[in-house]
This record gives C-alpha cells, structure tokens and sequence, in this order.
C-alpha cells in the first residue's frame, strides 16, 4: 500500500524501541513509509525566566530517558534550546532509524520536534498524513501520570487514524 506512513513515537525506553521493531515490522510487511518522532518537552527545551532570574531544572530519568545521571540543565533567557537535551534527542531518532533500517524498511525519515508530547505526536501525524501511530504504553505513571495524563491515552482519544499501543 503506497499511500501508508506509519508515525512511531520514541523516547529510547525499552517500551518505545519496542514499539519502533513494531513499527519498522508493519512498515516493512505493507510497504509503508515510517517517520521515527522524538518529543523533548517544553520544560526541557524552552526558556524559563522567573522572577529572580534563570531557572535550574533539573531533568528527571522518567522524562528522559537514558540520561546518564540527573543533569542539571541552566536556561537562560535567549539559549533556546539546551544542547544536551537536543543532542540526546537526535541520538535516539537516529538509533531507532538505524534499527528500522536495519528491519528491512526502505523509507525512514527520523525528527525531533519540542512542545507537548501527545499534542506534537498528534500533529505530526496530521502532518504526514500517517495511517497509523504507534507507541509505547509507559509513561510517567504515579502522581506525575495523574497530573500529566497519558500520552498514550490522548493520542488514542484524539487520533486520526488508528494507534497500535505496545506494553
């Protein structure tokens, strides 16, 4: 099926490497295009300038993935976008190109994109015109999980097209 594009969302967890071998799989068995999408949220990524001045925050291992110890990342106003945070983004799209690629897809096309995880994968699925979205099912859970939602469960209430969810 030409027409296919399968859009599978990373944060380099083990769930999402899964369900970018899903993917990758499903991409390869109907012949579908397959964009690999990382999202670093807005409180990694944009500027934060309270009262006092810039902010500290300190990136959590649940909000990102692999990092290798609690990193305290300094915003100031006019940086944009902090560095490490990007470049461990573009490493895990590109690892998980790497693995698609690898599974025998011929079309992979890896992003990373900032602002909300699920409104972002939402909308680049729109973008591309996807025919499936899949993701990992974990998350934050606990207490952070009820504050934040799932992103899971708001692309699956919200999506276009159908969403394959692996646990």
């Amino acid at each position: 099926m030409a027409n296919d594009h399968i859009l599978v969302a990373t944060d380099g967890s083990d769930q999402a490497r899964d369900a970018v071998a899903m993917g990758a799989r499903l991409a390869k068995a109907i012949g579908a295009d397959l964009t690999v999408l990382h999202v670093v949220p807005p409180a990694l990524s944009g500027v934060q300038h309270g009262f006092f001045g810039p902010r500290r925050v300190f990136a959590i291992g649940t909000m990102v993935p692999r990092m290798p110890r609690t990193t305290e990342i300094l915003q100031r106003p006019g940086d944009g976008i902090d560095e490490s945070t990007l470049a461990l983004g573009e490493e895990i799209v590109a690892e998980a190109a790497n693995e698609a690629c690898r599974l025998g897809v011929e079309n992979v096309d890896a992003r990373v994109e900032i602002g909300d995880c699920a409104e972002t994968i939402l909308d680049t699925a729109r973008e591309i015109g996807a025919s499936m979205i899949v993701v990992g099912s974990g998350g934050l859970g606990g207490l952070q999980g009820m504050i934040l939602g799932s992103v899971s469960k708001t692309v699956t209430k919200h999506a276009h097209c159908s969403v394959l969810i692996i646990r």
